[in-house]
């Protein structure tokens, strides 16, 4: 990467539906080069997906919770292959304490948040514990957004 596309990416974490015609103008490149540069950042995995950040509150989506799993440590991959098949289920991360993963959780209730994440997660072999952190407002979130250094 260089400093071409890291410009590029500050265009599009800033807004991912800036067309490649004003990117390349606020640049100074033609606009092929950087459409052609942007599949490049898709195909090697830089950029992993377009997306909008929706407000779950607006549509339903009234509970967030943060799972802490403490999981056998042989059945790791197999309990996080598990987990992504959970759609309730927004992010998996691997923990050096207290827990070993930690999971960001959207659901519309808390019926829903037992019923659909955290009975399964009792039933998933290589869960030993878990232990919920149920939020009650969000003051901040985004995606990474990239800015001049």
């Amino acid at each position: 990467m260089d400093d071409i596309d890291f410009a590029i990416l500050e265009h599009l974490t800033q807004n991912s539906r800036t067309h490649s015609t004003e990117i390349a103008n606020d640049l100074g490149l033609a606009t092929s080069t950087v459409h052609k540069r942007i599949e490049k950042l898709q195909s090697n995995g830089i950029v992993r997906q377009f997306t909008v950040l929706v407000d779950p509150v607006s549509v339903g989506l009234n509970v967030t919770t943060y799972i802490g799993l403490r999981i056998e440590q042989n059945k790791r991959i197999n309990v996080i292959n598990k987990l992504k098949n959970i759609n309730d289920i927004l992010e998996i991360y691997e923990l050096l304490e207290p827990y070993d993963l930690l999971l960001k959780v959207r659901t519309y209730d808390i019926h829903s948040l037992k019923e659909n994440v955290l009975h399964i997660l009792n039933n998933i072999d290589g869960v030993i514990e878990s232990n919920s952190l149920l939020t009650t407002k969000c003051h901040k979130e985004k995606t990474c957004v990239l800015s001049k250094k």
